[in-house]
């Protein structure tokens, strides 16, 4: 067995159990009766939030992808993808971005990889970004040096890997080494090319940073309409940073099903410190969390019939 599976299984193992005890500790009957009490209207709204947050992601990764995807096709990808990382265990899903990728007419192992890191330092920038206007809205001074932090972290980040040449040459000393450096330089690299391709075009990369941040806001608007659904009218700001606190356990490797139990106790712990009661909150995120996976899989099916569509009708141009 490899370090890097001695490491994960056990971190697999503390998820799950994670998500067991969170799950017990919201009550299912609470849980299960929140999740029961969405009504028609309260469905179509949500699901009307969740297409809106898909078409966001999806006009970025046509960006992304220098339009070399329609949007209904990088939408449809995005729907997909989110749906696999929702529901298998263990961060599987980011590996469903490559045969979605084929199917879309994009093949290839590290264009879909690449794809997979900018998008999550896209999210991460803008992540921030959304910190910073939390702290605004709640009074939440503490989180801003974090927040700024990060951005400038990942600037820096980003212009050393789009521009400068000398720790680029120190790093490809990593070639000859084994393990984790060898995996860090080459998705360095496939990063790099992405950001190179990405700032050629002031005004695309511009945008593709101004989606990344219309994604977090169709984020916390879509938790707003699930929760509506469920008849909880919490005030929008604490909702911010319960999705700001979700977002950033998430972040934490700890493997689970679709993330469940490490979201949960992130958007618990953020509810909690502006007074919402703990165990209200654990169980609206399961109940919401739960709907959310439902939006995407009512969504995801007919986004596989039309990638499936698309890959026929490459297929036949390509004969």
């Amino acid at each position: 067995m490899s370090r890097g599976s001695r490491i994960s299984w056990p971190l697999a193992v503390l998820g799950v159990i994670l998500a067991a005890g969170l799950f017990l500790l919201a009550r299912p009957r609470a849980v299960i009766s929140l999740a029961g009490s969405m009504r028609g209207r309260g469905f179509a709204i949500a699901l009307a939030c969740s297409f809106a947050l898909q078409l966001c992601r999806g006009a970025r990764l046509l960006l992304l992808t220098n339009r070399r995807l329609s949007l209904a096709r990088a939408t449809s990808v995005t729907v997909v993808w989110q749906f696999a990382t929702s529901v298998l265990p263990f961060r599987l899903g980011e590996i469903a971005v490559v045969p979605l990728f084929a199917l879309a007419g994009l093949p290839g192992v590290v264009r879909g990889f690449s794809t997979v890191i900018l998008v999550r330092l896209l999210d991460a920038a803008a992540l921030a970004t959304w910190v910073l206007v939390a702290a605004t809205l709640i009074g939440g001074h503490a989180l801003v040096l974090p927040a700024l932090a990060l951005l400038l972290a990942l600037a820096l980040v980003a212009v050393l890997a789009a521009r400068a040449r000398a720790p680029m040459r120190l790093l490809l000393g990593w070639r000859r080494r084994a393990g984790w450096r060898r995996n860090a330089l080459r998705q360095l690299l496939t990063v790099r090319h992405e950001l190179k391709v990405l700032v050629r075009s002031p005004v695309r990369a511009a945008a593709t940073a101004l989606l990344s941040v219309l994604v977090w806001a169709a984020i916390w608007v879509l938790s707003l309409a699930l929760l509506r659904g469920i008849g909880i009218a919490w005030p929008a700001a604490p909702v911010l940073l319960g999705v700001l606190g979700a977002s950033l356990a998430s972040s934490v490797p700890i493997g689970s099903i679709g993330s469940f139990g490490i979201q949960e106790a992130g958007w618990t712990g953020a509810l909690a410190a502006v007074g919402v009661p703990a165990g209200q909150a654990l169980a609206a995120g399961f109940a919401t969390h739960l709907w959310n996976i439902v939006m995407l899989a009512v969504l995801a099916l007919p986004a596989s019939l039309l990638l499936v569509l698309a890959e026929r009708s490459l297929s036949r141009k390509t004969r």
